[in-house]
């Protein structure tokens, strides 16, 4: 009898303990449910939303650039010897042929002056055959000497003369030394670097085009600039080179001249601002929904509430917006504003959709 309450009891025993079991692992998953429900909750990230439609943009566009000079060059010597004369230094303002500097030819003047003498001699004796000839008192082969002997010391006149010239070298054009590469008592030879001289009356902005901007562009097209640094002027300029061939990033080199009324300097930046006519089916999002953390340029696209990271191909900038050209459609939704709190696959709560045509 005690041995059958001694089984009831372990028994009871065993069955209070898979019930206290059963009840744990119960209350177990019934936390695991409640706590994934409530990671389907939109967390409360504020974030507004934008439709992308098409849209038709007049007006034009802007670009940045930077200003380079208009012309630059390395003046160099096209004569062999010593400088004897150095008109200018570092910073000078020079007119177009004005000297440079010299170089020393005084044996060239003193050969100069010993040719021209024997050319003289050689024509008094050419003339005198002349004479003679017609008289037929000399031979065709001693009037043709004497001609040769004219014309050889008449090339010598020419050529001292000519190396002489090219002694002084000359600005080929009005600009400023921005760097002087030689010195008094230096020795150059042909192609020596004696100055480098930029154009300051004007300057050329360097620019890059997308594939769709730069089909609208044509040289001698007209183009406001405007310096960063001189916000409240505008210039106008005109293109004057535009490069058919794209870079790697697929964007094309334009070169925009422009009379330096202003004073500005080389490397400053700017934003060109160019009129074209109407462009249709063009999607801009906002400088905001840009994704700046993004190794390449990148929105939030909401696929119902929940946040999907895509890549973009931005166009030219608007202002506070930017066109689009690949990576989204029309009708697509995407994360205005309040991207800096967006981390991809997460759940959000939506406070305003807008359509891009608003």
């Amino acid at each position: 009898m005690k041995q059958s309450i001694k089984i009831i009891i372990a028994v009871v025993i065993v069955g209070l303990a898979a019930g206290v079991l059963a009840w744990q692992l119960r209350n177990s998953q019934n936390t695991k449910l409640r706590e994934a429900k409530e990671a389907q909750v939109p967390i409360p990230t504020t974030v507004e939303s934008l439709q992308l439609l098409p849209q038709t943009i007049s007006g034009g566009f802007s670009v940045q650039g930077i200003t380079q000079p208009f012309q630059e060059v390395v003046v160099a010597s096209e004569a062999t010897g010593k400088i004897s004369q150095l008109y200018v230094k570092q910073g000078d303002v020079v007119k177009a042929g004005a000297i440079l500097c010299k170089v020393d030819a005084t044996l060239k003047e003193i050969e100069l002056k010993s040719a021209n003498v024997q050319y003289d001699k050689a024509k008094n004796d050419y003339e005198k055959y002349l004479r003679l000839q017609a008289a037929n008192n000399t031979s065709t082969a001693e009037v043709e000497n004497a001609h040769l002997q004219m014309m050889q010391w008449g090339y010598n006149v020419n050529s001292l003369e000519q190396q002489i010239k090219e002694s002084s070298v000359h600005a080929p054009f009005t600009g400023m030394i921005v760097e002087k590469l030689a010195d008094v008592g230096g020795y150059l030879q042909v192609g020596t670097p004696v100055v480098n001289l930029i154009d300051i009356e004007k300057l050329k902005a360097l620019l890059w085009l997308d594939e769709k901007a730069i089909a609208s562009i044509k040289i001698g097209n007209q183009v406001r600039i405007r310096l960063d640094a001189m916000r409240d002027v505008l210039i106008l300029g005109k293109v004057i080179f535009v490069n058919p061939k794209a870079n790697e990033s697929g964007k094309f080199q334009v070169h925009v001249e422009f009379n330096n009324t202003m004073n500005a300097k080389a490397g400053m930046t700017l934003r060109a601002f160019f009129q074209e006519e109407s462009t249709t089916d063009v999607l801009l999002i906002p400088k905001s929904a840009l994704v700046l953390n993004s190794v390449t340029p990148a929105v939030f696209v909401l696929e119902g509430n929940k946040a999907r990271l895509q890549p973009v191909t931005l166009g030219n900038s608007r202002e506070n917006q930017v066109e689009v050209t690949q990576g989204i459609a029309a009708n697509t939704t995407i994360v205005a504003r309040g991207v800096e709190n967006v981390i991809e696959g997460m759940i959000l709560t939506i406070a305003n959709t807008t359509n891009s045509n608003k």
